[in-house]
Formats: C-alpha cells, structure tokens, sequence
C-alpha cells in the first residue's frame, strides 16, 4: 500500500522533445537618437528554432600581455614563466543577418543607406622615453607602442556621415534580406528636450545637497513624453560599483504638454553619508524625450526579462512597435543633459 500511494504522489518525470515549425521572420530593434555624438543604428537578427545554438564561436582576441612581476597575474604563473598572453573568446549572435538591404527615407524623399559594421577599432598610442647617451652625448629616441582594441556591435550603421536625424521628423524603415518577408517601419522624432533649471532651497543651484529635495524645470512642449534619471560619477570605477544610494531617485516620467507638473519634485534616497565618506562628486540629470513607438514599447509594454539599457527600465519582446513585417521595436529618442555637483 505504502509503495502505491509513493508512485501516485511522485510520477516519473518525463522529457519531451518540443519542436518548432513556422517561417523566420526578421526581428528588428532600430533606433534614431537625436543626440550628437550618438549613432543611431538598426539591429537585425532573424527568429530562431528551439533546437538551435543562440551563439556562434568567430575567434578568439589578444587582450594584453600579463607580467608574472604583478600582482594581478603571479597568481596564474607556472615556475620560472615571465609572463603570459590574455586571450579572450569572441562569440556573436547566432540569428544575425548581416547581408540586408537596411534604408532611412526621411519626409523629404531623402535615402540614406545604412550598412552592417561588424566591429569598431580604436588604437592607444603609447609613447616610452628610451633616450640614451653614449660618450656623453644624448641620443633622443622614442618607442611607439601601438594597442588595438576590437569593440564588436554588429549593426546596421550610416557610414557616410550624412544621416543627421531631426527633431519633429517622418522617417520611414525599408528592410530587405534574401529568404525573408520585408520589412517596413515608421515614425516620428520627439521635439528635442531641455532642461531650464534645478531648484533647491527656492534657489538656482548648481550643487545639490544629497538629503534634501529639488525641483527640475523644463521647457515645456505642446507633446511628448520625458524620463528623468539621476547618476552619481566619481570618476572611479571602483568607487561608483560600490556607490551608496545619495543622490540616486526614482526616474520618473513627465508629460510635456502638462503645465501642472513642471516643476517636478524630486526626493531623492536617503542618504547618511558624509564628506568623509561622500566626497563632493559630479551629479549627472538627464531628460529623455521620446516618440509614441519608444513610450509605448518600453513604457507601457508588460516587463519582460531584461531591461532597456539606454532608459535602465523593463521592456517587451514578441512584440511589433513601429514596424510591420517582422518582430521588433523602432523608436526615437533625444535628451537633455544637466551636470552638476553633489554633497551629501
């Protein structure tokens, strides 16, 4: 009796093969920033079969040379061995599709081509006085050490330097890639942001004191949506992964066209800190204006599993916003950007 109740309380657990059987369809996350300095860019990657490797293995990359003399390396040292390469495994995304045909088509007729880069390269110049002197007469030479880094970001990018995206501006998305439905997408730039001023005590302040709350003005706008994010910089990547809570607030999101909210209180975390242990540090607000595509994917969407990294706020996926064709996003940002001081 004992033995049959077991075996009806703890079923044997069985494993099923699951199987997909649809047509891939592309799936797109495109973005045009407003923002000087930042690219806007068109990520395209196709669906995948359940069975199928998420990342594919293209090689391996020279990161430095590790001495056995630092500390950082002895450690992985053998006996006698003066030092060692750091060699690090490059993988990219199985589904990518590097050979479309990506185009932006503004609401003047103009095209602009966007193309796949792989990859960005920077190059260290590192300079050694190696002078030396012989029979009293110096010889001025100088070694040059040249350090590649690889940065892998496979999108879709304008290269020719042309796409200069416009705030309050009809762009349209064509999408063609061999053995896929195309792809099309609209919509329309938000008005760039901009912040007035910051309040603290009823006065302009341009150092804000971490305990207390503030009040941000805008310029208001006749539509749109903002985000508004706070980030403490030290300057240290040390110190700022170890960071305390001063200064940091909720974000929060603001309606432009409503006159009753700006200004817009801020209560920031609280914050024990003192100078002794919170120096004075740079105090970086940002404001975020965004089309209707970007709030209402990023924003309204249900929360998924990983988070926006530009808005550092939950997304959606299997969804379509902003493009018909395929699984995907394409939206538009611009921001305003205000640094200041910090004490707690």
């Amino acid at each position: 009796m004992i033995t049959i109740i077991t075996g009806c309380l703890y079923p044997t657990n069985e494993w099923e093969d699951l199987e997909s059987e649809f047509d891939h369809v592309l799936n797109v996350f495109g973005l045009i920033n407003l923002d000087p300095g930042y690219p806007s860019y068109i990520g395209l990657y196709r669906t995948t079969d359940l069975d199928e490797a998420s990342l594919n293995f293209v090689g391996a990359d020279t990161l430095y040379w590790c001495d056995c003399d630092d500390d950082e390396c002895s450690w992985q040292c053998e006996e006698d061995e003066d030092g060692f390469w750091v060699v690090d495994s490059t993988y990219e995304p199985a589904a990518l599709i590097k050979d479309a045909s990506v185009n932006l088509i503004d609401d003047q007729g103009n095209t602009h081509t966007l193309t796949f880069v792989e990859k960005v390269t920077f190059i260290d110049t590192i300079y050694f006085d190696t002078s030396f002197t012989i029979y009293g007469t110096t010889i001025n030479w100088d070694t040059t050490f040249y350090d590649t880094s690889d940065i892998r970001i496979n999108f879709y990018l304008d290269t020719s330097g042309t796409f200069i995206p416009q705030p309050d501006t009809r762009y349209n998305l064509s999408i063609s890639a061999p053995g896929f439905d195309p792809v099309t997408g609209m919509l329309t730039t938000p008005t760039s942001p901009k912040i007035d001023s910051l309040v603290q005590r009823g006065i302009q302040v341009d150092t804000i004191i971490a305990s207390e709350p503030f009040d941000i003005y805008w310029n208001s706008q006749s539509e749109g949506k903002g985000f508004v994010t706070g980030e403490v910089i030290s300057g240290n990547w040390f110190e700022d992964s170890i960071s305390s809570d001063c200064g940091y607030f909720d974000p929060f999101i603001i309606d432009f066209s409503e006159i009753d909210e700006n200004p817009n209180s801020v209560y920031p975390w609280i914050c024990n800190e003192t100078l002794e242990t919170f120096p004075i540090r740079d105090y970086f607000i940002r404001l975020t204006s965004m089309d209707e595509n970007y709030y209402e994917y990023f924003i309204l969407g249900e929360s998924g599993e990983y988070s926006n990294a530009l808005l550092n706020y939950p997304t959606t996926k299997g969804r379509s916003v902003g493009i018909e064709g395929g699984f995907g996003f394409f939206g538009s940002i611009a921001s305003d950007r205000l640094l200041l001081k910090i004490s707690p």
